[in-house]
């Protein structure tokens, strides 16, 4: 197989794994936000938070560096390096998931009591501990088999684990839910118990995975063959590999703690924010969001609103900003290639195709999903009122700002083509300074409070986003323009929405939810495609050239 039709052939199955996994991952969200509210997705969401910054200290750079050193060593030839690097790295990955597990159970109570502000998430926590002990392991595996070009193990067990992760789940905190109906669990002991389900039923299929991993590795072949092996040179000392592994994977795993500290910040101020400003104005949340206070009170009303924003708002707005992640990526080898050559002005034609797609998919998803963010929260958590209460601005917020967000990811993607891996860690500093100031800012503002954290997120993001353009500018001696590419894009994803809005609630207003749902999406579909393609010819030219070579066939 040619390097080309092996390199699309692995973007295909990583690609089919990741869609799955986040399908799978909505069937896990969805139901169990309306099983367990906005306070017990608070629980839930807070064992996550602590999770992924221990995670990835420890181990956020095992895979990408076991990927580089094992493909670097096959590609010499050198097997038996490749094969030590496994070992190594196991070993490696196991002590540090020990030393994670351990750290999260001796600080879980600390970090519910104080850091999150949410006593009852104790035992959510203590149920995750696990995960970074398989999820080091995982990393390893997954490195290994990608650093030989084979994602299959890689997809395969991300599709197992993302399985059980929602069967398990949901069947585990429903249990636990159906026992406080029936008395075996005290009432006041419910959610938090049955969130911890749902993280166990998150832990076993981490465990699952993990396993399925180790019995490839003894069981299946690694297309290493002995012949090769005995032609392979000597490995290197353990100890120096070692050494070599925990070297490179520190740097990526700082910049993915920087990368991700939004999160973290979210779960240190968005609780005790909303707490004291619901302290201090009662009234006004009594007015304003009747349902969510008079079901929380003052005391959990914070946690209510986190475990909403992370559990529903943010898990419905990932969808999107996933999508445009993919968008534009085959423009990146390009750049790279282009950038090396001193290209400069093809580098920012590039630029500027892979900004065109971000703005394609992401301007009608993000204006027509802030249009209609109430409906469709509505119809999504039909038995979460409450939640949906706080929920649908914060979301229209989050969406009408995500076009920066997405861009961002794209802009860090293209500092990783022409060799700058440093600046995103850097522009991302100062995104997570401001967003810290935002969120103590509007957190405590009794108006703007429940939609703090998504104003603050919009807000770092936008000046993240004019200062990563500008920095891209300034290094390539030129303005890659980026309006040319935004305004028709731009013009129907606003069509899009309008459409649907009117769809929604004026031309099948007599209709009951998901068909007046259907009919707004399919409008605004239909608007979007025809304005683009009457705006942008450009796209039209395939279907054109398609009709001559017919007609010049007949």
């Amino acid at each position: 197989m040619s390097v080309k039709n092996s390199f699309l052939k692995n973007t295909l199955i990583l690609f089919a794994a990741m869609f799955l996994t986040k399908i799978i991952g909505a069937v896990l969200k969805i139901p169990l936000t309306n099983m367990l509210g906005g306070t017990g997705m608070g629980y839930f969401s807070t064992a996550y938070s602590f999770f992924n910054p221990v995670y990835t200290v420890l181990a956020a750079g095992l895979p990408t560096v076991v990927t580089k050193l094992t493909a670097q060593s096959a590609a010499r030839k050198h097997y038996k390096e490749a094969r030590k690097i496994k070992k190594v790295s196991i070993v490696l990955s196991v002590i540090l998931g020990i030393v994670g597990t351990i750290f999260i159970l001796l600080f879980a109570k600390p970090f519910a009591n104080f850091a999150a502000s949410s006593p009852d998430s104790f035992w959510s926590v203590i149920m995750i501990a696990p995960s970074v002990l398989f999820c080091c392991v995982a990393a390893v595996y997954r490195g290994y088999y990608e650093g030989l070009s084979n994602m299959m193990p890689t997809a395969l067990s991300q599709v197992i684990e993302s399985v059980i992760k929602a069967v398990m789940g949901l069947f585990l905190s429903w249990v636990v839910i159906l026992g406080g109906k029936n008395g075996y669990v005290p009432d006041e002991k419910v959610l938090p118990y049955a969130a911890a389900a749902a993280v166990l039923g998150v832990t076993l299929g981490e465990l699952i995975g993990t396993v399925f991993l180790i019995l490839r590795s003894k069981f299946g072949s690694d297309y290493i063959s002995d012949e090769k092996l005995a032609e392979s040179a000597a490995p290197s000392k353990g100890s120096n590999l070692l050494k070599n592994i925990m070297l490179q994977s520190l740097p990526i795993s700082f910049g993915a703690v920087i990368i991700n500290l939004g999160s973290l910040i979210d779960l240190l101020t968005i609780s005790g924010g909303i707490k004291e400003a619901c302290i201090a104005d009662p009234q006004f949340f009594i007015s304003h969001f009747p349902l969510a206070y008079y079901e929380t009170g003052a005391g959990d009303f914070g946690n209510f609103v986190y475990g909403s924003y992370t559990g529903i708002v943010l898990s419905l707005f990932m969808i999107i900003t996933s999508l445009t992640s993919l968008v534009g990526k085959s423009a990146l080898p390009i750049i790279s290639a282009e950038y090396e050559q001193q290209r400069y002005q093809e580098v920012c034609r590039q630029v500027n195709i892979l900004f065109s797609g971000i703005f394609l998919i992401g301007l009608p998803l993000c204006f027509s999903l802030s249009a209609l963010s109430e409906p469709v929260l509505s119809l999504l958590y039909p038995m979460r009122m409450a939640e949906v209460s706080v929920s649908s601005l914060p979301l229209s917020i989050l969406c009408l700002g995500g076009i920066p967000i997405s861009v961002c990811g794209g802009l860090f993607s293209v500092f990783q083509a022409v060799g700058r891996s440093d600046l995103p860690i850097k522009l991302m500093i100062i995104g997570s300074i401001l967003k810290l100031a935002f969120n103590i800012l509007f957190l405590h503002i009794s108006y703007t409070a429940v939609s703090g954290a998504a104003i603050s997120t919009v807000l770092s993001h936008a000046s993240v986003m004019l200062i990563g353009i500008s920095v891209l500018n300034k290094k390539l001696g030129i303005s890659c323009g980026f309006m040319h590419t935004f305004v028709k894009p731009f013009i129907a994803a606003a069509s899009c929405a309008l459409s649907a809005l009117v769809s929604y609630h004026i031309l099948f207003d007599n209709f009951n939810a998901i068909i007046k749902m259907g009919f707004s999406v399919v409008s605004g579909g239909t608007i979007y495609f025809v304005l683009i393609l009457v705006m942008d010819k450009r796209l039209l030219q395939p279907v054109i050239q398609h009709l001559h070579k017919k007609r010049a066939d007949t």
